[in-house]
């Protein structure tokens, strides 16, 4: 037995005034479809001006019902570390542009070499008298491609632009990168 009904009709509860939230979401949802090419652009306008003066849901609904569904939304959870990813990259742009002028200028080999071994033994092409940096501790390797850096098992690591590598990653003029605590600015090659 369903829920009470008036005549011929099922009771329905009372259609809701839509939320900001809501009116924004079908505002991107039209913005989407006019991207797309799904509505002209006096199309899109005049349902832009529809859904700022709807006063059901029902007729929010109405105005993207001819649309594609979006994707979901991210949760909160992703969202915030979404956010929190977006600081910490903010953080490590503006340290690096505030330092950047004053690290040390390494620039790569424009010759024929294509290794280049940094570490604190002597036979390596860059000897860094560092305590932090291993005695075998990074390589730079030519490819045709360009110039790949290759943390040889150090024991404080090499960063590329703040991030640590584990596996042969490329380099470009401008990053900046860390044998250990020793930082330096890469120059054109």
């Amino acid at each position: 037995m369903g829920g009470p009904s008036f005549g011929n009709a099922a009771w329905q509860p009372p259609d809701h005034r839509p939320s900001d939230a809501e009116r924004d979401d079908a505002i991107e949802q039209l913005a989407a479809g006019a991207e797309a090419g799904r509505l002209s652009s006096d199309t899109f306008s005049h349902r832009i001006d529809q859904a700022l003066a709807v006063r059901s849901h029902n007729e929010l609904t109405q105005l993207v019902s001819d649309l594609p569904i979006p994707p979901p939304r991210p949760g909160l959870g992703q969202r915030m570390v979404n956010a929190v990813a977006a600081v910490a990259h903010f953080r490590f742009r503006v340290k690096a542009a505030w330092r950047g002028p004053s690290l040390p200028r390494l620039s790569l080999p424009g010759n024929a070499q294509s290794t280049l071994r940094i570490g604190r033994m002597p036979e390596c092409d860059l000897q860094l008298f560092d305590t932090t940096v291993s005695r075998y501790h990074a390589e730079f390797r030519r490819s045709h491609t360009g110039w790949f850096l290759v943390d040889l098992g150090s024991t404080n690591g090499t960063r590329v632009n703040g991030w640590r590598i584990t596996a042969p990653t490329a380099v470009h003029p401008g990053d900046e990168v860390s044998f250990g605590s020793v930082v330096f600015s890469l120059n054109g090659h």
